[in-house]
């Protein structure tokens, strides 16, 4: 199997077009062409489809391409061993909730940077248990999750299971985060109950939690009433679900506290929420032994900073 064709694919995923990839990859459209075709009959699987929007991913494709990339960071890892005089630092792999003030941090670090000409940087966000997946197999620097205080035990076992090192980031109290034009934005009082009852809750899909099946669903639904059905749409991409707030101005969704810039550039605001067990911390984590590097410490400190400026947002 030739890893320069998970290149290939991937480039392909990113353009959605075959024409496309092949002029980035500076090759004719039917070697590349003639490539997928040949590494879809070595995995016996069809990566790609044509449609109305371009050339998208099968449901395999996907997992292919997931395992793809994971793939093409190692053999990145494994070269820049053998290559001692490349700057340091030049290169950062993070995975972390998909929440405003870390994509803010994010943001802020990057612009402040004197960029080497070689910087690669990976900012995935993900679920808690992809994260550490992503810190303990997959090259990533460092990242950061999100838990439920209730299940804290299970996500420390788990760590130490991984040799994996943990330090608090933030502790708070979700948010119901929500359009200006949400009807209960005016609110004096809001808890979860009244909102998952009367209005569709947009979800970020993390909810695993290690050894224990379905413990996120149980804390949530122990806070509604059984006989109401659930309403919730989930979605794994922060700007969709930014879109999705304003486009449905009765949706909400749970979060932690957001800079006060943000909300005003989306047109959102945020109101506490009242419901029992609503105590979650955000946790830095990297493998056991990990000394953080100059750039690595720039950015977890431009994290605290962001952190400390949500905080003290104003909300009801």
């Amino acid at each position: 199997m030739n890893t320069l064709h998970f290149k290939y694919a991937v480039e392909i995923e990113k353009t959605r077009s075959i024409t496309q990839a092949a002029e980035n990859l500076y090759m004719a459209q039917p070697n590349l062409s003639k490539a997928i075709k040949e590494l879809e009959s070595t995995l016996g699987i069809t990566i790609f489809r044509r449609t109305s929007k371009g050339v998208i991913p099968t449901d395999q494709g996907l997992k292919f391409l997931d395992y793809a990339k994971q793939i093409l960071i190692q053999i990145d890892n494994m070269e820049a061993i053998h290559s001692p005089d490349k700057p340091k630092n030049s290169r950062l792999r993070i995975s972390v909730p998909r929440t405003g003030y870390i994509s803010k941090a994010f943001s802020e670090y990057i612009a402040s940077l004197d960029t080497p000409e070689d910087m690669e940087v990976f900012f995935c966000e993900t679920n808690s248990l992809r994260t550490i997946e992503n810190v303990r197999e997959n090259g990533y620097d460092f990242g950061v999750i999100r838990y439920n205080t209730a299940h804290e035990k299970y996500f420390t076992d788990f760590l130490a299971e991984k040799n994996l090192d943990g330090k608090l980031l933030w502790e708070f109290e979700m948010l119901a985060v929500m359009s200006a034009e949400h009807p209960a934005a005016g609110a004096d009082v809001i808890t979860y109950s009244d909102l998952s009852c009367n209005y569709t809750e947009l979800g970020q899909g993390d909810d695993s939690v290690p050894y224990v099946s379905g413990a996120v669903e149980k804390l949530y639904a122990s806070n509604r009433p059984a006989d109401v059905p659930v309403r919730k749409v989930c979605m794994y991409d922060r700007g969709s679900a930014l879109d999705f707030l304003l486009t449905v101005p009765q949706a909400f969704m749970l979060d932690s506290p957001m800079p006060a810039s943000l909300c005003g550039k989306y047109g959102l605001v945020q109101r506490k929420c009242a419901f029992p067990d609503n105590s979650f911390k955000d946790m830095l984590i990297y493998t056991s032994g990990h000394k953080l590097s100059d750039n690595e410490l720039k950015l977890v400190n431009r994290l605290y900073e962001v952190r400390n400026e949500s905080a003290f947002a104003e909300y009801k």
